[in-house]
């Protein structure tokens, strides 16, 4: 295949503040393909998986939209790469929390669902589409054959995180955490440490969940939050249901 002309200079990207973590992972001398990706996921970031305009994202780049079959095979291909490079953002971001935050398991826990809010709240629908990338079959079925091991890889390492962190607030102890989703401690971990692995999973669960809340207007309970009685409000209810998985992850 000839490579499309280049026909102006590439101009300075203009994103969101939420894709500084993306761009931090794919590093300084970037080329067209990782620029088409990043703009990629601030066009997502603004207007939702669905009404996803390519040709917009070619407009700000500047490039012509053959750039698009080029480099991903059209546009559902450019959504595959945008959604990988939001989930590696992902999984980089609350890990880093997680290993960075000191003292007890509990203050770790707490750390890393609150990363995981403060992710879901930057990225909106992207977070969606990261966790449920349920947008066509043709991008799931592509994600799955392109990136499926390495979204397994990332999941079962949070979830191995996850069971240490667990097992330290039931022993006292404190685990450096010190592998990474090359390297993470094997399935018989899992095994022998069950009822913190199972434990760990339904943290995991609950997180998700709470952070596709976090991710946008949730049609269902926005007028729950306008409520005056009892001074009801969203921060006090995230902060309840964080109390919960944190008892959830004590043995209660």
């Amino acid at each position: 295949m000839v490579r499309p002309r280049l026909d102006a200079p590439v101009p300075e990207l203009h994103l969101s503040p939420a894709l500084d973590g993306v761009k931090r992972l794919m590093g300084n001398d970037i080329g067209t393909r990782e620029r088409l990706a990043l703009l990629a996921i601030d066009e997502i970031l603004q207007h939702g998986p669905a009404d996803f305009n390519a040709r917009l994202v070619c407009e700000r780049l500047g490039v012509q939209q053959s750039m698009i079959p080029y480099h991903f095979g059209g546009r559902d291909g450019l959504i595959v790469e945008a959604t990988i490079w939001a989930y590696r953002d992902w999984s980089n971001y609350s890990i880093d929390i997680l290993r960075n935050t000191s003292g007890t398991g509990e203050k770790r826990l707490r750390a890393y669902l609150n990363a995981e809010l403060d992710w879901a709240s930057r990225m909106g629908p992207i977070a969606l589409l990261v966790q449920y990338p349920m947008l066509s079959e043709p991008v799931r079925a592509s994600l799955q054959e392109k990136y499926g091991d390495e979204m397994r890889r990332k999941l079962e390492f949070h979830l191995a995180a996850l069971s240490d962190i667990v097992l330290d607030i039931r022993t006292g102890s404190n685990t450096p955490l010190d592998y990474d989703d090359t390297n993470y401690p094997p399935i018989e971990n899992a095994i022998i440490h069950a009822r913190e692995f199972l434990t760990a999973s339904s943290i995991s669960w609950a997180s998700h969940g709470l952070a596709m809340w976090a991710s946008g207007n949730h049609m269902s309970t926005q007028s729950f939050w306008t409520l005056d009685a009892g001074k009801i409000s969203a921060k006090f209810a995230i902060k309840n249901h964080i109390d919960e998985i944190v008892a959830i992850a004590k043995g209660r």
